[in-house]
């Protein structure tokens, strides 16, 4: 699987590439770089590497109005233990928009979040997001298609997708975690007891399925989202299937400065033992106020997160300074339970 997208991001940058006679205007790339440092416990959630940097990059290429292509790529020095995780691709897919339709083709980010909203999947709001999003950028990545149909401010969507049957190991059996690892094709990511997830590897060979419905104006959005991995919730070697039903809600609100955003997501995820299964109750929700000033944005977010009968809360400071138009201080303090987590950022982003 994970060859099979290399290929196909191979593919992507030769049709993308030096066809720049006409493609000056077409073809477009961003990202960023940054640098933290962190003091932080070494255990969940707030674990972290005291010193890591990163560097995103999103190229795509737009010949119409009607039809796009993207790859979004990383390079982190952080790799939590994983396996093929310091690089690769985290999203790679063809879009489509004809009148008040959109398709969707490859991998990509479910369009669900109401705090990762800008470019590359990431949160304006905090260096970290709530452990709500954190574990979607962990653990799941459709990879299939998607259509949607917009009227009047309502959209209406629905997603099949294959990989992702290992979707839920990670607050079940490892626990939640706040940070903002995103998973590669192909990497595995440690859960517990020698297992690992992955959200490209496919071994029950089902397909998932997910469904939303959202309405919006201009200053308000609210969203609801269902997503059933239909996973067998089986042993596959070193990947342990999750069978896992989730639902969320979610909605926005934005007046000049101010933005009030929260989501909830809960439901069950299980596994199978000698033909029993042995379920998880799992939930999720936060809230963040924030408010954008000149060069600068400052917010606070409370959250709580549960998987079986623990149940955590957290609450986060976060506050950005824009110096310069392309580059960005950041500092971001947490408190989870009796635990404490401060981080710094430097940020520069680069685009063309």
């Amino acid at each position: 699987m994970a060859r099979r997208f290399l290929q196909f991001a191979y593919a992507l940058l030769v049709v993308l590439a030096p066809s720049s006679l006409h493609a000056a205007d077409t073809l477009q790339w961003s990202g960023f770089a940054d640098l933290r440092g962190t003091a932080a416990p070494d255990g969940l959630p707030l674990r972290s590497d005291s010193v890591s940097a990163q560097a995103q990059l999103g190229i795509d290429w737009r010949p119409s109005l009607f039809f796009d292509a993207h790859l979004h790529l990383l390079a982190r020095t952080e790799d939590d233990d994983s396996k093929r995780g310091h690089a690769g691709i985290v999203e790679a897919f063809l879009q489509q928009k004809a009148d008040r339709f959109r398709f969707k083709e490859g991998a990509f980010f479910l369009p669900t979040s109401r705090e990762n909203v800008d470019e590359l999947w990431e949160t304006p709001y905090s260096i970290t997001p709530s452990a709500l999003n954190g574990w979607m950028g962990e653990e799941f990545r459709p990879i299939g298609v998607d259509a949607s149909f917009t009227e009047h401010g309502f959209l209406a969507g629905a997603t099949l997708f294959r990989g992702n049957d290992t979707f839920g190991a990670l607050p079940a059996a490892r626990g939640w975690d706040l940070r903002d690892h995103w998973a590669t094709l192909g990497e595995h990511l440690p859960v517990s007891d020698g297992y690992y997830t992955s959200v490209s590897a496919e071994t029950d060979h089902r397909l998932g399925w997910s469904t939303r419905a959202r309405w919006n104006n201009d200053h308000a959005t609210f969203q609801l989202t269902h997503i059933d991995n239909r996973s067998d919730a089986e042993d596959h070697g070193e990947l342990f299937n999750w069978s896992t039903q989730f639902d969320l809600a979610g909605a926005d609100y934005t007046l000049n400065d101010w933005t009030l955003a929260a989501e909830s997501g809960w439901g069950m995820t299980t596994i199978r033992f000698l033909g029993t299964g042995y379920p998880t109750d799992i939930r999720a929700s936060y809230a963040l106020l924030s408010r954008r000033f000149a060069r600068a944005r400052a917010t606070l977010r409370v959250e709580s997160f549960q998987s079986g009968a623990i149940h955590q809360h957290a609450v986060t400071a976060a506050f950005f300074w824009n110096p310069l138009p392309k580059l960005r201080a950041g500092f971001e303090a947490t408190k989870a339970g009796a635990e404490h987590r401060v981080i710094g950022e430097l940020r520069y982003r680069f685009s063309r």
